[in-house]
């Protein structure tokens, strides 16, 4: 957990007599209470853990507030399958309007928080933000803002063009990536943001916070063929058949792919041969999953399809999430799945297995709440300052700002 605040500063009413008797009555009422006030008690659990240093008495000040910043961070928190890879950080602003007479893209980089530091003593960087559209049409390549240096939180204002026709709209995506400059070397990538232009209100000035998320290879193609089949009581039948198209990352030799197989939470993995050296693999693969039939509606498959290295780093070409939600179990399921870099996507979380991290995540917000803890929630809260928490074993993560006592 981090962050950083502010100390108010009270203002100034000038100076106050000595023999001001408001002053004197004030001061009198003040020491009254003190001296007929009983101190307080710090009481302890008798199960007491030095993680737990705690008084029973719930009445200070900011109580309330407190307990409402840990029932929104635990709120934030999602249990998933997979991890986002890298170590993206911080959000970026950005406003987006669509000028229909001039056909132009408007993108109003605003500004950037709570970023990761690049520099070699690790406390600050010197971030831009570099921006283009998918497909680029026009060939307006990427744009970037100015570098602010030595900041986790620049301030940019600066508004950027690019040309798409209104009928390419909802096909068009913009990408935002945070980089820091390096005068020594390759910039820093610091994480990035894809934003589908089809699910924004062009129409009007669209101002918003996007969290930063690890890099997506957009340049993953492919298909992948699969078959489905379901036997009762609780087998189900997922058959790997081929891929094509896969996309060659080495220009000096060709890949050698392998699919790997997951169902979250079934207690199995698999995963077919390798193939070598081609991008249209045959597997002709059957695998069987213990899943019951009352289980499909919160069961999805994962595929994974890798470039095997036999010397070096096994290479991503693509994932694909299937829900058994709909699945036919009289009938089956057989056809091709378009490969895409899903590990931003929301879908990787699982349904099946969040029902039980959950009830976790309710005692244990429960448990906090009694015991009051960690003392960096339960404090009275002043100034600007951004807690960050996160679970290993649900893979999840929550990060909330708090100004003055207010979760943000």
């Amino acid at each position: 957990m981090g962050g950083n605040a502010s100390q108010p500063t009270s203002p100034t009413t000038g100076p106050t007599s000595i023999g001001d008797p408001t002053d004197s009555d004030e001061r009198v009422a003040q020491l009254a209470r003190v001296m007929t006030s009983k101190p307080k008690q710090n009481k302890r659990r008798h199960d007491h853990h030095p993680f737990w240093d705690v008084e029973e008495d719930t009445d200070y000040d900011g109580y309330e507030e407190s307990i409402y910043i840990l029932k929104q961070l635990y709120k934030r928190m999602d249990p998933s399958v997979m991890k986002t890879l890298g170590d993206a950080k911080g959000d970026v602003k950005l406003s987006l309007k669509y000028d229909v007479r001039r056909q132009l893209l408007l993108v109003k980089v605003v500004s950037a928080r709570d970023l990761s530091a690049k520099d070699l003593r690790g406390k600050a960087s010197d971030p831009y933000i570099k921006l283009d559209v998918i497909p680029d049409s026009y060939s307006d390549g990427a744009k970037s803002t100015s570098v602010v240096t030595k900041s986790l939180s620049p301030t940019y204002n600066e508004i950027l063009m690019f040309k798409v026709l209104p009928e390419d709209l909802s096909d068009t995506q913009l990408r935002a990536q945070v980089m820091s400059h390096d005068p020594m070397g390759k910039d820093d990538f610091m994480g990035e943001k894809i934003i589908s232009l089809a699910e924004t209100d062009l129409s009007k000035v669209s101002t918003e916070w996007y969290t930063l998320q690890a890099e997506t290879d957009l340049d993953i193609k492919g298909e992948l063929e699969i078959g489905l089949q379901f036997q009762l009581p609780d087998t189900l039948h997922v058959s790997i058949i081929g891929a094509s198209r896969l996309v060659c990352r080495d220009p000096d030799k060709l890949p050698c792919p392998y699919v790997k197989v997951i169902i979250p939470g079934v207690a199995k993995v698999e995963q077919t041969k390798v193939v070598k050296n081609t991008l249209d693999p045959v597997w002709n693969e059957t695998f069987d999953f213990p899943v019951a039939e009352e289980e499909l509606g919160s069961r999805y498959i994962v595929l994974h399809v890798l470039d095997k290295a036999f010397v070096g780093e096994t290479d991503a070409m693509g994932q694909i999430f299937i829900d058994l939600l709909n699945l036919d179990t009289s009938v089956g399921y057989a056809g091709r799945f378009r490969l895409a870099d899903l590990k931003n996507s929301n879908k990787v979380r699982t349904k099946w297995s969040q029902t039980a991290t959950v009830q976790e995540f309710r005692e244990a917000m429960y448990a906090h709440s009694i015991n009051r803890y960690p003392r960096l929630i339960f404090q009275k809260h002043t100034g600007n300052k951004v807690v960050t928490v996160s679970s290993r074993k649900a893979g999840s993560s929550a990060r909330i700002r708090i100004v003055d006592g207010m979760a943000i």
